[in-house]
C-alpha cells in the first residue's frame, strides 16, 4: 500500500513529494494531543480503517467477521507514506555533486538529531514520555511510527553518510550486496530466521517449542522456561542468517543487472 501511494504521489513535482512527507511525519502526531481520539476512532464504524491508516496494534486487532481471525496492523500506513516520500525527494540530494551533497547530508541528519533531542528534552511532542535514563530517552514508539522514533533512526543514518563517501575495502563492498537489493533482503530474512530459531530451539531443547508458533512479535507469551537466548547466541544466529543471506543477495544483484523484467524493479 506504501509503494502504491507513492506510485500516485510521482506524478507530482519532486519538491511537492518531499514537503508532503515532510509534513506527515513532522503532523501526523499532532492527533495524540486530542484526549480520547485514538479510543473514539478506535471503537468507531470506520475503526478498521483508522488502525490501518495510522493507530495500528495499538489500538487492537481487527475482527474479520464475528469469528474470523484477526488481523494486527503493526505498519501503519500515514506515518510511513510520509517516510517513503520524503526518502523519495530525498534521492535528488544523493545525485547532486559531492561537496554539496555532504553539506546538506550533515545539515539534515544533525538537525534531526538536534530536534529529537529538543522535542526529548521539552517532552510535549512526537510521543512524550517519562524518562531517568540514557535508554528512557531511546526508547520511543514505532508502530504507529512516532517522530521521535523517526528523527533519532533516521537522522543519524543521513549524518553519517558524508562519513561513507570515501569508504572503500572488502567491509565496503560486502555491504554494498545488500543495499543493491535491501527489498529482497527483508522478504528473506523474516522465513530465514523463523528457520534458524527452530533449529536453535530443536539443539538446544530437544524439540521445536509450540511457543514459535503461537507467539506473536509485539505481545508474546511468556517463553518457556529454558528457551530464552543468551546475548551470545543472539549475535551468532544473526551473524549466520547474514552471512546466508550474502550468497543470495549476490546472486540476485546480478541478476538484476544481467535482465531487466519489469517486477524486478520492485523487488
Amino acid at each position: 500500500m506504501v509503494l502504491v501511494a507513492l506510485a500516485l504521489l510521482a506524478r507530482l513535482p519532486l519538491a511537492a513529494i518531499g514537503a508532503f512527507g515532510v509534513a506527515i511525519i513532522a503532523g501526523h502526531n499532532v492527533f495524540d494531543l486530542i484526549p480520547g481520539l485514538g479510543s473514539t476512532l478506535g471503537e468507531s464504524s470506520l475503526s478498521g480503517l483508522w488502525k490501518i491508516l495510522y493507530l495500528g496494534f495499538s489500538a487492537g486487532p481487527i475482527a474479520l467477521g464475528n469469528d474470523g481471525p484477526q488481523l494486527w496492523v503493526l505498519y501503519s500506513l500515514v506515518p510511513w507514506v510520509g517516510v517513503i516520500a520524503a526518502g523519495y525527494a530525498f534521492g535528488a540530494v544523493l545525485m547532486l555533486e559531492p561537496e554539496r551533497r555532504r553539506r546538506i547530508c550533515l545539515a539534515i541528519g544533525l538537525g534531526s538529531i538536534a530536534a529529537f533531542a529538543v522535542l526529548r528534552g521539552l517532552n510535549l511532542y512526537g510521543d512524550p514520555r517519562p524518562w531517568r535514563s540514557g535508554l528512557d530517552v531511546l526508547n520511543a514508539t514505532k508502530y504507529p511510527a512516532s517522530l521521535s522514533f523517526l528523527l533519532m533512526t533516521l537522522g543519524p543514518t543521513i549524518a553519517v553518510m558524508p562519513l561513507l563517501d570515501n569508504a572503500r575495502g572488502a567491509v565496503t563492498r560486502w555491504l554494498t550486496v545488500f543495499g543493491r537489493v535491501p527489498f529482497f533482503y527483508y522478504v528473506l530474512h523474516i522465513p530465514l530466521i523463523h528457520v534458524l530459531a527452530i533449529v536453535v530451539s530443536r539443539i538446544r531443547m530437544g524439540e521445536v517449542s509450540d511457543w514459535l508458533f503461537a507467539s506473536h512479535p509485539m505481545a508474546p507469551p511468556p517463553p518457556p522456561e529454558g528457551y530464552t537466548w543468551s546475548l551470545p547466541l543472539l549475535y551468532l544466529v544473526w551473524a549466520i542468517a547474514v552471512v546466508m543471506l550474502y550468497g543470495a543477495c549476490r546472486w540476485y544483484a546480478g541478476l538484476k543487472v544481467r535482465r531487466s523484467d519489469w517486477w524486478m524493479k520492485f523487488v
